[in-house]
Formats: structure tokens, sequence, C-alpha cells
């Protein structure tokens, strides 16, 4: 390229002349150079509207392979994964779309050192008057949906296995569709995961951390179809604290513990049977599930039985309740001293005269603190 200057010129002023040369994107030139080439018939650019999702063409000869590869690039730049999907011969399902997607997309294919690309416009619009997406002319358009039928929500324990289903139908479809799976929109890369051939996903030894959405993305060359399923990790449900049997003096307090470790968890308790209801004075529930009975009578004696339960699991744990007739001596008892008898023989650590002993007296508090009464009153000693 030359500058020819006019004989009228005058050489007063010098000046600075700068050629700018612009170059266009060469999306129609085929570099083919023998071992993969891209097929270049196929629409160089694609009119689309915000929300569609559209195929990019690129179809690739022979297709993508371990040998042969396929690298996608806007502006330089790769492509994210999440809008993004490679269908099997080398083209991009792209979408939904927003405008900012407008802009020159690079097919490059590439075999050792042979390589072969074409370039693509995409023009996003927002309205209703666009002509039809173009699609890569491949035949028949082949639809396909995702079963919907089961529950989108699982719930499972922690250490055991889930198996989430991406079941396509007609079940003919599976062969040309292409099946991934995210956590919480992000790809994965937990070794625990294995995608099976139907399209479902399994995890193995389940941890509270595996609780996500999980999205299953079907794509074809025309059609993309998702489905999300939420899992729901319970930790172990466990009693940590359980009742014990206990006998406690008429009119005075008795406690049955029943702590549980879990998520969500609801804890109820029952008699004989028959649930045992708070009333906010006489029978209490603590905030940790532990049930309260004060001024008890031999009425309140029986099974006690704590439930608790979260989802379809639950566990239990029981302790008998004794209750003493009140006697003088009981009056000079407090409340909170009670016998454990699942712990201790009461009668014969008294005999054996054990309850100086602050280990043996800790689990007959009652008994002992009767006997030391009688003593003082000179009643009869073992």
């Amino acid at each position: 390229m030359s500058l020819s200057l006019s004989d009228d010129l005058q050489p007063v002023v010098g000046a600075l002349y700068v050629c700018f040369v612009r170059e266009e994107p060469q999306w129609s030139i085929n570099l083919t150079l023998g071992g993969v080439s891209i097929d270049q018939t196929d629409p160089s650019s694609v009119e689309a509207l915000v929300g569609q999702t559209v195929v990019l063409p690129c179809r690739v000869s022979p297709p993508p392979s371990s040998t042969v590869k396929v690298d996608w690039r806007r502006d330089g730049d790769p492509l994210s994964t999440r809008r993004h999907h490679q269908q099997p011969n080398g083209s991009l399902l792209v979408g939904p779309l927003s405008q900012l997607d407008s802009g020159w997309f690079l097919c490059v294919a590439t075999r050792e050192q042979e390589r072969d690309h074409r370039y693509i416009y995409l023009s996003v619009s927002v309205g209703s008057s666009l002509v039809p997406i173009l699609m890569p002319r491949d035949g028949p358009v082949l639809r396909f949906s995702i079963d919907r039928s089961g529950s989108s929500q699982l719930e499972m324990r922690s250490g055991q296995t889930a198996r989430l289903s991406c079941t396509i139908a007609p079940p003919s479809a599976l062969k040309a569709v292409s099946i991934q799976w995210t956590k919480d929109g992000q790809t994965l890369s937990d070794p625990r995961l294995t995608q099976h051939s139907d399209g479902s996903l399994s995890i193995v030894s389940l941890q509270a951390a595996d609780s996500a959405l999980y999205t299953c993305t079907a794509s074809s060359e025309q059609q993309l179809e998702q489905r999300t399923l939420q899992l729901k990790v319970q930790a172990d449900l466990k009693i940590t604290t359980a009742p014990n049997n206990i006998q406690v003096p008429e009119g005075s307090t008795a406690l049955l513990p029943c702590v549980v470790s879990g998520d969500n968890v609801n804890i109820g308790w029952s008699r004989n049977g028959v649930p045992v209801r708070p009333d906010g004075r006489l029978v209490l529930k603590s905030s940790d599930g532990s049930l309260i009975l004060n001024s008890v009578t031999p009425a309140d004696e029986g099974t006690y039985t704590c439930n608790a339960y979260t989802g379809i699991y639950s566990v239990s744990a029981t302790a008998e309740v004794k209750v003493t007739k009140h006697t003088q001596q009981d009056e000079d008892v407090p409340p909170e001293c009670v016998d454990q008898p699942d712990l201790a023989n009461c009668d014969l650590i008294v005999y054996a005269r054990l309850c100086s002993n602050s280990y043996y007296s800790s689990f007959c508090c009652a008994s002992c603190t009767r006997h030391s009464l009688r003593r003082r009153r000179g009643g009869r000693l073992w």
C-alpha cells in the first residue's frame, strides 16, 4: 500500500501520516490442513432473542475425540461452562441468552499440528420480531424431555448413598443427548460422585455438606432441558443423654433428660404409651427436650418414653419412674435429692455403710439422706 502526494503541496508545515489497516474476521475461509476440517456451509451468523437458547454451528470432521480437540472463544477469552455446552459434533449450545452475549465467537478444531477454524456472529436482541433461529442442517429435529414425575426433594441420612435421576424420554434419544450435572451451579469434581450411563448421579458416603441443589442439564444440537433436585442430608439422629430409672419421694420433682443430636429434631414424651402434654406448671419440657415433673404423686409412676424424630427417622429411650410415699423423713429430703436405682442398689449401699463415700452416695442421695436422718433421731441403724 502506498501514498501519493500532489505536486501542489507546500513544504511549509511538516506532518506525520499514519496508515490504519482494519482486519475483518475471515470466517468464510477454510484453512483445512488435511487432518481436521470444519463444515463452512453452515450459517456464519445467528440471530436470537433474550432468554432463548441457540446452537452456534461448528461441525467438525472427524468429530471431537481424544485426538480431535475443539476450543471455543469469545473476544479471545475461553467460555464459561454454566451457559455454554459443546455438542458431540463440535457445535456450541448457548443459553439462556442475554444481550451481552452478542459478538463474534471463534471455533478452533485441532488435531496434532493440524487445525481449522471459523467465526460465527451472534446477535441477541429484545423483542419478538426476529425470524426463527438458524440451526445446523443435520436432518430432522429430535425432541426429548426429562421425566419430572418423581419428587424434586430427597432426604437422606449421613453415610447413605443417594441416586439422583435424570431420565430421558424417549429412551432412544439418550444416545443423542449430552447430560451434565452441577451442584449449586458449580461443576462436580468429588470422587464420591458418579454419573451413570442412564444420566443419573450417585453420591456415596453422604455428608451434611452434600446438601444442595443439583441440576441435570440435558442438551442436544437443537434443545436444552434442565431439572433441579434438592438433596437434604440429615446428620446422625442420636440420643446423647438418655433418661435413667429414678425413684423420687412424693411431692418432689422428677427430671428425665433427653438430649438429642441431629437437625430439625422434634421430641415428644409418652407415659405407658399415652402422650404426655406439658401444662406449664406440673409438667414441663425444657428447651433441650428433657421432661420435668413437679410435685409428683404415686399416679405419676410408670414407663416414660422419649421419642425423637426428624423426617422419616426416629429414635427413642425409656425410663421407669417410681414414687415413694410421703413420710416424716421425706420432709427433710430436698426435691432434687433422688435415688438412681439403675446405677446402684441403694439398700445395699446403706447396709454396707457406704453413704460416707461420695461416689456411692451420689447414686443414692435420697436413701443416704433418710438413713442419716434416722441415725440422728435414734432410728434403726444397719
